[in-house]
C-alpha cells in the first residue's frame, strides 16, 4: 500500500531531521570521455534525493540552504598553495584542466568543480550548524564531490576539499562544539580525515574499511589498525581495517557492539559526524562488499543513542545508484522514526534483474547484475516508533571477528570502556 496525504493525514508535526541537496553540486563533471560516466557520477545525489522525496521523507524533513564555504574556513584545513590552484580552475582551458587533474592521484576538474566542492563543504557546514544550535536534531548531506581522501596539500580519490573536516575546524573555532566524533564507514580508508586529526585528542575518528593488507585503495598502510594516533592524540584514532572483500552486517554490527559503541559513550562528543560512503553495500562494484540497508539503518539507529541524537550523515563514496539510494533512505527513516515493516526492507533475495535499463544507462561504469528493490513501505511514516532491524543480531564472520578483536586489545590501552 502507498502512502496517500488524502488517506491518512499528516498530524502537526515540527520537522526535527534536516537534509542539504542542490542541484548545482552535479555540475562537478568529468571532462575526459563525457560517453563514459566516471564512477563518482553527478547523478548520485540526485537519485538520493529523489527515493527520498518519493518514500514522503522530504515532506517531514527541513531542507537547509546551502552557501559555498569561503576561503578562512578552507584555510583552517588546507594549504593556501593548493587552494589557489583549486581557484585557478575556474579559469582554465579544457586542455590544461586534463593535464592539471593528471598531476593527483584519481582526481577529475573542470571549470565548475571548485565551486561545487565549496557548495559541498558549506552544505554540511551549515546543516552541522542547525543540528549543534538545536534547531534540528540530525541530518542528512546529500553532497559531493566527496572529501574524506582530501589531504592537506593535494586532492585525491575523487576528493577535492575535507567537507567534514572542514566543519568541524569551523564548528570547534566558533566553540560551537568541543569534542566530535566522525565515524567513517565507507569502504575506503578515509586517509584526509586520518591526516587533519591524528595528534587531536577532540576529535575520535573511527574508520571500518577494506584494507587488504594496504593493497586497497588508497593503498598505504595508513589505514593499519596500528595508526592509533600520535602526541595528544594517542588512542583518538581506530582503524577496522578488514582484510577483504565480501565483509557483511554481521562483522559491522560486530564492531559497533564490541568497539565503537562503548569508545563513543566514554568520549561523549557533542555531535557524531557520520562519512556516510555507501560504497560497502550489496552490489557495489568497487567496494564488493554484502551491506544491506538494514545494516545502514541498524548503525544509524546505534549511533543516534550517544551525543543526544546529535547525528549527521555526510555522503561520501557508493557507486552503484540503486544501492545508494535504498541505503540512504534505510539510514533516514531512524533519523525520523519512522517504524519499519517486516517484509518491506530490501533484501539480496528479492533484488531484482535490471528489466528497463541498459547497464550504461543505469551508471555507466561495471555494474551487478542486480538492483535493489523499491518496495519500501511509506504507510507508517507517522508512526513514532522504531523497531531496530533483525541484522542487529547477525553474527560476524571468523575472519571479520579476529579484526575487531585485535584493534579492541590494541585500544583497550586508551578506553576503559574496552575493558568491562
Amino acid at each position: 500500500m502507498s502512502y496517500s496525504k488524502q488517506e491518512t493525514p499528516a498530524p502537526p508535526h515540527t520537522k526535527r531531521v534536516g537534509y542539504v541537496y542542490d542541484v548545482r553540486m552535479k555540475y562537478h563533471q568529468d571532462l575526459e570521455d563525457p560517453q563514459d560516466p566516471h564512477p563518482e557520477d553527478p547523478r548520485r545525489i540526485y537519485w538520493i534525493y529523489n527515493i527520498l522525496k518519493v518514500a514522503g521523507c522530504l515532506d517531514i524533513m527541513k531542507n537547509v540552504l546551502v552557501t559555498p564555504v569561503t576561503d578562512d574556513k578552507i584555510l583552517r584545513v588546507h594549504e593556501r598553495q593548493y587552494l589557489e590552484t583549486l581557484k585557478d580552475t575556474e579559469i582554465m582551458e579544457r586542455a590544461t584542466l586534463l593535464e592539471t587533474q593528471k598531476k593527483y592521484d584519481s582526481v577529475f576538474l573542470c571549470k565548475e568543480s571548485q565551486y561545487c566542492a565549496r557548495m559541498s563543504a558549506g552544505g554540511l557546514l551549515a546543516l552541522c550548524k542547525d543540528v549543534v544550535r538545536g534547531k534540528l536534531d540530525s541530518g542528512l548531506a546529500i553532497i559531493r564531490p566527496p572529501g574524506h581522501h582530501a589531504c592537506s596539500a593535494v586532492p585525491m580519490g575523487f576528493c577535492l576539499l575535507n567537507n567534514i573536516a572542514i566543519t568541524v575546524r569551523d564548528l570547534q573555532a566558533r566553540k560551537m562544539v568541543n569534542k566530535v566524533m566522525i565515524v567513517d564507514w565507507d569502504v575506503h580508508h578515509g586517509n584526509g580525515i586520518q591526516e587533519v586529526f591524528y595528534s587531536d585528542n577532540t576529535v575520535l575518528y573511527a574508520s571500518l574499511h577494506r584494507y587488504d593488507e594496504g593493497e586497497f585503495y588508497p593503498s598505504s598502510t595508513d589505514g593499519g589498525m596500528d595508526m592509533v594516533g600520535e602526541g595528544e592524540g594517542k588512542g583518538y584514532n581506530i582503524n577496522i581495517p578488514w582484510a577483504t572483500a565480501g565483509v557483511s552486517d554481521g562483522d559491522y554490527i560486530y564492531a559497533f557492539k564490541k568497539l565503537l559503541l562503548p569508545v563513543a559513550r566514554q568520549f561523549c562528543p557533542d555531535l557524531i559526524i557520520v562519512a556516510s560512503g555507501f560504497d560497502a553495500a550489496v552490489c557495489d562494484p568497487i567496494g564488493e562488499c554484502d551491506v544491506t540497508p538494514e545494516c545502514y539503518a541498524c548503525m544509524t539507529s546505534m549511533l543516534k543513542s550517544v551525543s543526544n541524537g546529535k547525528l549527521v550523515l555526510s555522503l561520501e563514496g557508493g557507486y552503484n545508484l540503486d544501492a545508494i539510494a535504498n541505503s540512504a533512505l534505510a539510514c533516514v527513516k531512524p533519523l525520523l522514526n519512522i517504524k519499519w515493516k517486516a517484509g518491506h526492507i530490501p533484501q539480496p533475495a528479492i533484488y531484482l534483474a535490471y528489466a528497463t535499463l541498459s547497464e550504461e544507462e543505469v551508471n555507466g561504469v561495471p555494474q551487478s547484475k542486480y538492483k535493489y528493490s523499491s518496495n519500501w513501505d511509506t504507510s507508517n511514516i507517522w508512526n513514532p516508533a522504531v523497531e531496530v532491524p533483525n541484522c542487529y543480531s547477525a553474527q560476524p564472520s571468523e575472519l571479520g571477528k579476529d579484526t575487531v578483536d585485535r584493534v579492541l586489545d590494541i585500544h583497550k590501552e586508551y578506553w576503559t570502556s574496552l575493558n568491562m
